[in-house]
């Protein structure tokens, strides 16, 4: 019997997401049945571009405009999915916040963190941080048997050409994650019998952008089913040419 269904979805990179994949992904995800009971966003909701330490675009919005824009994609996410919990895990992309601040304006570092900037407590969404959970000692952000990470938490060549293997290998566990734009699968049966693997799921960002005009990125997001012994079933589900498909 399923305990949980959970969406998720990785790498909208607001306001430069794309619209159509972004709309495809959550329209799916809210007429699923049977429902879903939790809905995760996967880092890097907000793209951040004009505090990264790369050099900006002059013709990017500003910080200021990408907040709310976020924050409205963030009302609207609890408008369609009122009585789920909502929970928001922390990228790279988001980490530019604290370095920013961090960098320029220490003493303000303690209001100004993306949690707050996103008014994400008065959403009711609650935030993770994989990184802070495991530098105090604790295991990241866990559906039964699978991690659910960002994928920076564990670096890896971009231009790998086995992303989940590689991360099974560096993680020797299963794990689903976003981070790198691409989709991929690696199973694996072990001694015992039992089977592990990993999950790369794609973006719902642009799969073109200024800095990279030629790429493999592909529209994604995920849902995963969690049964009550822990046991889960990952649906991966690329968007190409305005359908949703199985990866």
């Amino acid at each position: 019997m399923i305990k949980e269904r959970v969406g998720i979805l990785f790498d909208v990179h607001a306001p430069y997401h794309d619209k159509n994949s972004y709309e495809f992904a959550v329209n799916t995800l809210a007429s699923l049945k049977p429902k879903l009971t939790k809905l995760i966003i996967g880092g890097d909701f907000i793209d951040c571009h004009k505090i990264s330490f790369f050099k900006s675009d002059p013709n990017r919005e500003s910080f200021r405009d990408e907040i709310i824009q976020a924050r409205k994609l963030l009302i609207d996410l609890r408008k369609r999915f009122p009585k789920i919990k909502i929970d928001f895990i922390n990228g790279n992309h988001e980490t530019r916040v604290y370095r920013y601040v961090r960098d320029n304006a220490p003493e303000l570092l303690w209001n100004n963190r993306i949690e707050n900037l996103l008014h994400l407590d008065a959403r009711n969404i609650n935030y993770i941080d994989n990184i802070k959970l495991m530098n105090d000692g604790y295991e990241p952000y866990k559906l039964g048997k699978l991690y659910v990470l960002h994928g920076h938490e564990k670096k890896i060549s971009y231009g790998a050409v086995n992303l989940a293997r590689l991360m099974h290998i560096k993680t020797k566990a299963n794990v689903i994650f976003g981070h790198y734009h691409k989709s991929d699968k690696y199973l694996t049966k072990k001694l015992d019998g039992t089977h592990e693997g990993c999950w790369a799921i794609g973006t719902l960002g642009k799969l073109s952008e200024p800095y990279q005009p030629i790429s493999d990125w592909v529209n994604a997001f995920a849902y995963v089913d969690v049964f009550r012994d822990g046991f889960f079933e990952v649906h991966s589900k690329l968007i190409m040419e305005g359908r949703v498909v199985n990866a």
